[in-house]
């Protein structure tokens, strides 16, 4: 595995705080309960430089029981068509009409829904880092992770929440904290000016294979599978070996 330092020492220090919500019972819809909605936030711990962290990126995903469900009869088609409003669901639907995927064979899914990453960190691993922390935490048999891999520009849910919503805490020290536009921490209306499509799928599929996703048929959706992720983790473990020796 190639790795510069500064990747490195990146992934040495980077946490992932996330934060789970849910009901023992259905808040709007009919079996909802059964849904975990996460978000979180990447950050780079900076102790040796005594100065606080700083925020690398933030991320959204839920955890569907369907095991529950089907122990509670829950009408999944039903259900998912309630969240069909969200990009990842309205395509899971296509997927499951036309027979493209069987989410029977399942007992939990995570759904990613959205990753953003500062521009300073994007080519250094911190995708990787970071679905590594999903397979860690949720990974195991009849679980399927799925990915949305979608251009924030194409993705109107994701473009408005954070052009026009988000904003990101940055902290100047210990008592002092700015609140700065997500559009303006993460530079994306760089991104809006990129309108040919194909290209900015190219590269963003690109980077879901690299952590281990497959297409799945001609969507936006890309279900995980954890050779390369394991692979990438034993090359870690072998760098932090030869170095302790």
């Amino acid at each position: 595995m190639a790795m510069d330092k500064k990747g490195w020492k990146v992934w040495n220090n980077l946490t992932f705080k996330t934060q789970g919500y849910r009901k023992n019972f259905d808040l709007a819809t009919e079996n909802d309960s059964i849904v975990t909605l996460y978000n979180g936030t990447i950050s780079e711990l900076r102790l040796s430089e005594k100065i606080p962290p700083i925020v690398v990126g933030e991320y959204g995903f839920s955890v569907w029981h369907l095991s529950l469900g089907k122990a509670l009869k829950a009408n999944l088609n039903k259900l998912i068509r309630a969240h069909s409003m969200e990009n990842i669901y309205d395509e899971l639907i296509t997927l499951i009409e036309n027979k493209k995927f069987e989410i029977d064979k399942y007992d939990k899914i995570v759904f990613i829904h959205g990753l953003v990453i500062h521009p300073d960190y994007r080519k250094i691993g911190v995708t990787e880092e970071f679905i590594e922390s999903i397979y860690r935490d949720f990974y195991g048999d009849n679980v399927g992770i799925i990915a949305l891999v979608k251009p924030i520009q194409d993705n109107v849910i994701d473009a408005d929440f954070y052009f026009r919503h988000k904003t990101v805490p940055v902290r100047n020290n210990l008592t002092e904290i700015d609140l700065v536009p997500a559009v303006e921490y993460y530079s994306l209306a760089d991104f809006m000016g990129k309108t040919d499509t194909e290209i900015n799928e190219y590269k963003l599929y690109s980077v879901a294979q690299k952590c281990g996703f497959e297409r799945i048929n001609s969507s936006h959706l890309f279900i995980f599978s954890p050779e390369k992720i394991v692979e990438r983790m034993m090359e870690k473990q072998q760098l932090v070996q030869s170095t302790d020796n």
